[in-house]
């Protein structure tokens, strides 16, 4: 049963390390080396089933962000100041940041921007990322989040900012 003073977010995150295992598991089987290729197996296995999130203590005033592997969960928890309001903002996806769009970018431009809800809060922190995806699954997500904490959420994903809750 979930506690009512709780947040919780997770998603599943690719990590390049599984592929990297992979191959040099094979290379390792293909050489003889069965420990090597079996350690690497293992590793490669575990980071497969890795997962990314954060939990939100709203009677603590503290949040967890951590890696889950299986699960093990690799993470500290943190104070948080009181909580403004929710935003949701439009990110580019890009490889460098000197250059206006360096990734090859669809034609309809919407393929290389994600969105990403952050928890406003008032101290010297400022923020505090909660999570990124697609407009509809972060709209969705922050609305959950603003209902929880009981805060104002800012759509930040146009030119017209509004207060969406």
């Amino acid at each position: 049963m979930e506690n009512p003073g709780i947040y919780r977010f997770e998603k599943y995150s690719f990590k390049v390390i599984t592929p990297l295992m992979a191959l040099m598991s094979l290379a390792f089987l293909v050489n003889g080396a069965f420990i090597g290729g079996s350690i690497c197996f293992v590793i490669g296995g575990l980071s497969a089933f890795s997962f990314q999130g954060i939990i939100i203590s709203t009677a603590d005033r503290q949040y967890l962000k951590y890696d889950r592997f299986l699960k093990f969960k690799i993470g500290a928890w943190k104070s948080m100041a009181a909580p403004s309001y929710v935003t949701i903002v439009r990110i580019k996806l890009s490889s460098r940041r000197s250059a206006p769009s360096p990734i090859v970018a669809p034609q309809d431009k919407k393929g290389a921007r994600a969105f990403k809800v952050n928890l406003v809060v008032d101290g010297p922190e400022r923020f505090v990322s909660i999570c990124r995806g697609s407009l509809p699954k972060m709209t969705e997500e922050a609305l959950r989040l603003g209902e929880h904490l009981q805060v104002r959420v800012l759509d930040y994903t146009t030119h017209e900012k509004r207060w969406i809750l």
